[in-house]
């Protein structure tokens, strides 16, 4: 098209007008199959912007987003009027138009949840620059839950959930179901002593009152914090986190006695008092020639925080592990990425604890209908199945059920020894003291547990006793509608914490200007730059392979025939073998 400037009347100024216009193009069209991908035609209506956020709050992928509005519009695969990174381009869109309120957004969210119960609670703090630092929020089903179930605690924490990788912190527990329970969340900016003083202190003051046990990690900052804010609660350490790094510890040490030291010490774990692990720990230690391995002198040291035997006195429920908070995590990751603000993940969070008080209705309304599944026509089964819950009666019918494995090898008036029937399996002998009324034994199964152990039912049978205590059939195993209702009274309107860094959640008006917080530097080896290599980094120093020495090779070194012994080849693990990072249980 060729375009002139002229004037066409002498009264009028100039205008512009077409001379010349070729219909055909000088360059080859593009065909109508694939024009849909130039930019110009690739849009997305508000209809189909609001179905896909919808999806996207649902958990789904976006290929999985895709493919739903394709099916929806009945149009063949890929042929939709956009594509995947416009989608991923509305995401990021939305997300910045949400970023610049995200903490006031959730301080909103929860001033409003406040509002709608007076029982939701929620405790945040403010940095220097008045940007978010923690916060720590509990619905109102999670402290219901608390003060039914709050007697054994598990926290763990997760890394980089959210938009500004805050370490999420959970408490969880287990009901009368055996089902995961949720009691408080945290978001932190760091995982510091200070930090988790704060959290701890919180979370005592939300729930007035602390739990008989704890579960954690093995973070020395968590421990310091736990015996300064939770004196009276028992902490102990997630053994799978212990045992998973034997690989790396023992490994190249041991070599092919690795497999041996990790059943020793398997049965070191299970053995029942304090001085039976005190005799077997410096045998078994002394056999390896580990005496002086820094790994296991701080085993050693921490034993009274891992060892089952010093921890049998105290009401766990059986657990030893941080595995439980591992449910939760799952179900929240499905919903959140390392982009989510602060204020979906919060709606997220409160989904998983609408998700668990569905499944507990539904294990309560199970109770209801639940059919006879009594194996014996004993009494004391009878009655356990009448009282506990179904995960409970299981748990009772296993031990019951071993009760007549046992014989009585010594009996003086209220002290009975029972033994195994066979000699060369689960040969331990177990002492039982039973008078009528109360029943100890030393396994402290029921204190461990909270369910009776084999032995005192196996004297139970004995002695022609045909009805449990009811000291031994706990509450907190029992029926919905033959629990102890002790919930929750709100102590005033809102709650109180000593302490200037804590802010009530009535000043959330007050606060105009909060400001996001920014990037959390979590745990762990920082990324670094890559590593140069050869004639890039210089002259580098070669050492020995074998014995990381100077001045030698493999070849040439001279504590070659030491370390290795014979020609044997490294067996391979298999996940089969017995120690290799077991995630252990108590057995008798």
């Amino acid at each position: 098209m060729r375009i002139k400037l002229r004037k066409s009347s002498d009264i009028f100024p100039q205008e512009w007008h077409v001379t010349t216009f070729v219909v055909d193009h000088n360059h080859e069209l593009l065909s109508p199959s694939v024009t849909r991908f130039l930019p110009s035609n690739r849009t997305i209506t508000e209809k189909d912007e609001k179905r896909i956020l919808m999806l996207k709050e649902g958990g789904l992928s976006v290929r999985q987003i895709m493919r739903v509005i394709e099916l929806e519009k009945h149009v063949n695969h890929g042929c939709l009027p956009f594509l995947e990174k416009d989608v991923r381009n509305l995401f990021t869109k939305v997300r910045k138009k949400q970023d610049a309120n995200d903490a006031m957004d959730l301080l909103q969210y929860c001033k409003i949840a406040k509002e709608e119960d007076c029982k939701f609670q929620y405790v945040f703090t403010l940095d220097e620059e008045r940007k978010l630092e923690h916060i720590f929020w509990s619905a109102v089903h999670c402290i219901d839950w608390y003060q039914k179930y709050g007697d054994v605690v598990v926290f763990d924490t997760t890394y980089k959930i959210n938009a500004y990788q805050m370490p999420f912190g959970i408490f969880v527990g287990v009901n009368n179901h055996g089902k995961t329970i949720l009691f408080g969340c945290a978001l932190l900016r760091n995982e510091t002593t200070s930090t988790f003083r704060w959290l701890m202190k919180t979370f005592l003051s939300v729930m007035k009152k602390p739990p008989k046990t704890i579960i954690t990690d093995q973070y020395p900052w968590m421990t310091e914090a736990i015996s300064e804010e939770l004196a009276s609660t028992k902490h102990s350490f997630c053994i799978w986190h212990i045992t998973s790094k034997f690989s790396g510890w023992f490994t190249s040490i041991l070599r092919n006695r690795y497999q041996d030291w990790c059943a020793d010490f398997y049965k070191l774990y299970n053995l029942d008092a304090p001085e039976d692990f005190e005799r077997e720990w410096p045998q078994v230690v002394a056999k390896y020639e580990l005496q002086t391995n820094k790994h296991v002198i701080g085993l050693y040291e921490i034993k009274h925080f891992w060892v089952p035997a010093y921890l049998r006195d105290y009401f766990f429920g059986g657990m030893t592990t941080t595995g439980r908070s591992e449910s939760i995590n799952a179900f929240i990751k499905r919903f959140i990425s390392s982009h989510t603000n602060l204020g979906q993940f919060v709606k997220q969070v409160d989904l998983a604890i609408e998700d668990i008080d569905q499944v507990q209705l539904h294990d309560t309304m199970l109770e209801t209908y639940k059919g006879s599944s009594l194996r014996t026509m004993s009494p004391l089964e009878e009655q356990a199945h009448n009282i506990l819950t179904p995960y409970c009666f299981k748990k009772f019918q296993e031990q019951f059920g071993s009760a007549a494995l046992y014989s009585l090898i010594h009996e003086d008036g209220h002290r009975f020894v029972m033994k195994y029937y066979e000699e060369t399996r689960y040969n331990k002998w177990h002492n039982v003291f039973w008078d009528g009324e109360t029943a100890i034994c030393s396994c402290k199964h029921f204190q461990f547990w909270g369910i009776l152990c084999r032995h005192i039912l196996s004297v139970f049978l004995r002695k022609d006793c045909y009805k449990i205590p009811s000291q031994y059939l706990p509450s907190r195993w029992c029926c919905q509608t033959l629990q102890v209702e002790d919930r929750f009274q709100v102590l005033g309107e809102d709650f109180q914490v000593s302490g200037e860094e804590l802010l009530p959640d009535e000043n959330v008006d007050m606060l105009n200007e909060v400001g996001c917080p920014p990037i959390s530097k979590t745990k762990g080896r920082p990324k670094r730059k890559r590593v140069k290599g050869g004639r890039e980094g210089g002259k580098q120093t070669k050492t020995c392979r074998l014995c990381k020495s100077i001045g030698h090779n493999f070849t040439t070194c001279p504590e070659k025939e030491n370390i290795i012994t014979g020609s044997q080849k490294k067996k391979k693990a298999t996940p089969s073998d017995i120690g290799l990072n077991p995630i252990f249980c108590v057995k008798y």
